[in-house]
């Protein structure tokens, strides 16, 4: 898993036209799609 090193890739790849968010976590746990959409509700403000 990532610890985020290619957020700043990602950032320079959309000339920061978007905000640019990481979750992961380490330990080679991989986050389900639903705790993925998760995190995409709280960061759009939905509950």
């Amino acid at each position: 898993m990532s610890m985020g090193q290619m957020v700043d890739d990602i950032k320079l790849a959309i000339n920061c036209s978007k905000p640019v968010h990481f979750y992961g976590r380490t330990g080679g746990v991989i986050p389900t799609p639903v705790e993925v959409l998760e995190e995409i509700k709280k960061l759009g403000g939905a509950k």
